[in-house]
């Protein structure tokens, strides 16, 4: 044990904090989709005004972890639409610094330290029911056209994409697919995983084995079939 990884368990220690299984697939979850750590170890919890349920949801699940500060409401406009935007708030006490180095890696970046997120070494160790459902929630859809679902994961690297699929297989019995979705406003491809319609009703059976997805993102679910 180094002496960040003694400072962070002190920390814990102190605080008086134990985090279950489930708190901890959840917080992987998240960071997997929208979720941002910073270096301090404070997560930040933002999401569209749309998705207030949501950010309920994930007040509520992370109460242990955050204060009493209640959530609030964000307003941007964009510089150079002019376009205003809100978006909803709250952030954790800064007890996640080992999160942080699971999920960040530093880069030096003209002359500034920068964090890029990546995959942890350890993400098997995570990839089940809930760390996919609550990635799915933020990062994921149903497909037009025909029964199945799909994960943005543009931002992942080649190997990334190709961990992902594995770890479904692996940890899971799903197989899906990375396909290619067309181009980004820049040029740059766009990709996804796919659940195909064939393994979807084993990937259904498996988001929905919380209450997320179906009370909160029913839309994002396809009907069930009937027995």
């Amino acid at each position: 044990m180094n002496d960040q990884q003694r400072r962070i368990r002190s920390k814990w220690k102190k605080s008086n904090i134990r985090v279950t299984r489930k708190l901890r697939d959840i917080l992987h979850g998240y960071i997997m989709s929208d979720g941002f750590v910073k270096s301090s170890g404070g997560l930040t919890v933002e999401q569209t005004s749309k998705q207030r349920k949501f950010v309920e949801w994930l007040y509520f699940q992370l109460a242990i972890l955050r204060t009493d500060t209640p959530i609030r409401e964000v307003q941007r406009i964009h510089p150079r639409t002019g376009k205003q935007s809100r978006s909803l708030r709250f952030q954790t006490r800064n007890l996640l610094r080992g999160f942080h180095a699971m999920w960040y890696c530093p880069k030096v970046h003209e002359n500034k330290l920068r964090y890029t997120k990546r995959l942890p070494k350890n993400l098997k160790c995570v990839f089940n029911a809930t760390f996919v459902t609550v990635w799915f929630a933020g990062d994921g859809t149903r497909t037009v056209g025909h029964r199945g679902a799909k994960f943005e994961v543009t931002s992942c690297t080649p190997e990334e994409r190709q961990i992902l699929k594995t770890l479904f297989k692996q940890k899971l019995n799903i197989e899906v697919r990375i396909l290619r979705a067309g181009k980004t406003r820049t040029g740059n491809p766009q990709w996804t995983l796919c659940v195909p319609a064939a393994e979807y009703e084993k990937f259904r059976k498996l988001i929905t084995q919380m209450d997320l997805i179906p009370n909160i993102f029913p839309h994002k679910l396809c009907k069930k079939l009937d027995a």
